[in-house]
């Protein structure tokens, strides 16, 4: 939703008012609340106080009293037992009570066992108290007071406070002042908060003692309670303090003020809303005043932006109306004096200055026109000539085709021969290699051929030397077999001469024994002698055998060496000869490589020559494709340069209509 000026100018105007405005009405409310609050709490606090030491006094004179007339003697004689004083006593209690009954119910004398003697109405009074515990506390020789309870003589809700009464340091009984509970209560009945408040009291234990409501006193605990503010609050109440709080209570928010009075609890308690009605009152009066404030304000904002600013701006609003319609004639004519006057002049400028734009467009209009006609007219010659350039372009680019694909053609022919003079090259290398490998390999055959050869020789030297060794073993173990049969004959007569010598030892008899043991060790080492003899030769004749073998061996060597020789000798021939062969070939190759090498430098040239052929070849066509590509280009540009140049006569000519519509 769109807002007229009017409308935004007054909701900014009534922020501005308005918020201070407001601003100003709380914190005037809010300061004024609290002083009223804060007065009226004190007030209260005060009301508290006066209370409760209106109530302290009054216990405070009847204690008083009682402490005064315990110390007459005559009290104590009666209350001893003594009958002689009655009736001055009768008189002094009566006069004290009458003198005092705003405050003392009635005074009377109680016994050593707590039982009635004497009144302030009745000279024989007998009721029996032993059972109170104020009568028994009292009797222990220090004052006592009671609880409110209910008289046992009035049924009223009544105090009581009672002294011992002395006689030659003796207790002999008790002097006792019942004060009516009505009597302290009137102090906390008067208190009056606004049309609600009250004042009440309880005791230590939370029960009311007093109460508005004649119907909770001594029958309700205020403790026995739902509402947690309250109870916090009466925790307070019964340790005795003095203090304040806020609690709600069946709906209604309620300010509470207690303090502690003698053995109870005064507390006043008042409607918050009440006693703050004036600040309501104020509040209310603060919002009224400040919505008139407003309206005043507003009415006159409204009247004041109508004028001096929506008024003139409406103007403006329909000058450039109907300047916008073509009417460039209007004026303003505003005297505010002030922002909107310098717009109005200003507008004033602006239309000046359209009007001389007008004026300017519409000659130039006319100069567009005519000069988009000339153009029209060379295009027209240009698109011919370029139609002609564009045609001869293009046979240029279809021979330069031609050319190229022969020089394409050509140059993969040379490439290829260009390959296989560079695999010949390639492969003369190889064989070049080769050969030379060869040649070390059949030159180092030929060292190990020559080596063989020597080391045949040394064999052959070795196996003639090993010959004349085994040549004179053989004779050695001839010599030694002649040895071994000489050995054998010398045993065998050694043997026949052991035999005849115990042949005759035998004929000795006992004389020839020892000779007997002598040829019988002969005999033995002759036969030993032939054994060895015997093993020797067999040893003997097994060495001549292998010898003969090992000569067999040497000479089956020996003529294999000669031929080994034979054939090494050969070798190194054959070897000779691949030599020469290798190194004749090795020689061809490289010259055959060299060959190779030029022609793969001629033909690497050629085919260095027709790539640059080609490669000027495709430039002359992609330089005439270009050409012709922008002669074409030229053509379309020169078209619609044709057609631009119409359409900016057209355009010419509605600026002129347009330019038509403005009046200056």
């Amino acid at each position: 939703m769109k807002m007229s000026l009017k409308a935004k100018l007054i909701s900014m105007i009534f922020i501005f008012i308005s918020v201070p405005l407001i601003t100003l009405g709380i914190v005037s409310y809010n300061m004024a609340s609290n002083a009223m609050k804060e007065s009226t709490e004190q007030e209260l606090r005060d009301l508290t106080t006066q209370t409760a030491e209106a109530i302290e006094q009054t216990i405070d004179s009847v204690r008083s009293y009682v402490q005064i007339i315990s110390h007459n003697e005559d009290l104590a004689r009666v209350a001893a037992g003594d009958k002689n004083s009655n009736s001055e006593v009768f008189k002094l209690l009566s006069k004290i009570q009458k003198e005092n009954s705003n405050k003392i119910e009635m005074l009377f004398i109680t016994d050593a066992f707590g039982k009635g003697i004497i009144s302030s109405r009745d000279k024989m009074y007998s009721e029996d108290l032993s059972d109170r515990e104020y009568i028994k506390n009292a009797l222990k020789g220090s004052l006592a007071e009671s609880e409110v309870i209910i008289s046992k003589s009035s049924k009223e809700h009544i105090i009581t406070i009672a002294y011992p009464l002395v006689l030659e340091n003796k207790v002999v009984g008790t002097i006792v002042a019942s004060i009516r509970f009505e009597n302290i209560t009137h102090h906390a009945s008067k208190v009056k908060v606004g049309e609600s408040g009250y004042a009440y009291m309880i005791d230590r234990d939370g029960q009311f003692v007093y109460h508005p409501e004649s119907g909770k006193i001594l029958k309700e605990n205020i403790g026995n309670t739902d509402n947690t503010e309250l109870k916090a609050l009466v925790e307070k109440m019964k340790s005795g303090e003095t203090d304040e709080g806020y609690y709600t209570y069946e709906g209604v928010h309620k300010y509470v003020r207690f303090t502690p009075a003698n053995n109870w609890i005064v507390v006043v308690t008042a409607n918050y809303e009440e006693y703050m009605s004036a600040a309501i009152e104020i509040r209310k009066d603060t919002i009224i005043i400040t919505i008139l404030a407003l309206i005043i304000a507003m009415l006159n904002v409204y009247i004041m932006t109508s004028k001096t600013i929506i008024n003139p701006i409406k103007k403006l609003e329909k000058l450039m109306t109907k300047a916008g319609d073509g009417d460039l004639t209007v004026e303003a004519k505003i005297t505010t004096k002030d922002e909107i006057q310098r717009l109005g002049e200003s507008f004033n400028q602006m239309i000046e200055h359209q009007s001389n734009i007008i004026r300017n467009v519409r000659m130039g209009s006319e100069e567009v026109s005519a000069a988009s006609e000339e153009v029209s007219a060379s295009t027209e010659e240009i698109s011919s000539s370029s139609e002609q350039i564009a045609k001869n372009i293009q046979e240029v680019a279809l021979n330069s085709e031609l050319q190229n694909n022969s020089i394409v053609e050509t140059s993969e022919v040379l490439l290829q021969l260009s390959s296989l003079v560079q695999i010949a090259q390639s492969k003369a290398h190889t064989a070049k290699d080769n050969s030379q490998n060869t040649m070390s390999v059949a030159q180092t055959g030929r060292t190990k051929v020559k080596e063989t050869v020597e080391a045949i020789g040394n064999i052959n030297k070795v196996s003639a030397e090993t010959e004349a060794i085994l040549s004179v073993l053989d004779d050695l173990s001839k010599r030694v077999s002649g040895i071994i049969s000489t050995i054998n004959n010398i045993s065998d007569q050694t043997n026949l001469l052991a035999l005849n010598a115990a042949i005759e030892a035998a004929r000795a008899g006992e004389h020839g024994k020892g000779f007997t043991v002598v040829a019988d060790e002969v005999r033995k080492l002759s036969v030993e002698t032939s054994a060895g003899a015997n093993e020797i030769s067999s040893l003997v004749n097994e060495m001549v055998m292998h010898i003969e073998k090992a000569v067999e061996s040497m000479n089956f060597g020996k003529q294999a060496v000669e031929n080994g020789v034979i054939v090494a000798n050969e070798t190194d021939e054959s070897f000779i000869t691949i030599i020469n062969a290798v190194d004749q070939i090795a020689k061809d190759i490289e010259q055959i490589a060299d060959v190779t090498k030029d022609e793969v430098a001629s033909s690497d040239k050629i085919v260095k020559l027709i790539d640059t052929v080609a490669t000027t070849t495709e430039t002359t066509l992609a330089n005439s494709e270009e050409v012709a590509a922008a002669a074409e280009e030229q053509s379309s540009v020169i078209e619609n340069l044709a057609a631009s140049s119409e359409e900016t006569s057209a355009m010419a000519v509605d600026l002129n209509n347009l330019v038509e519509k403005f009046i200056i």
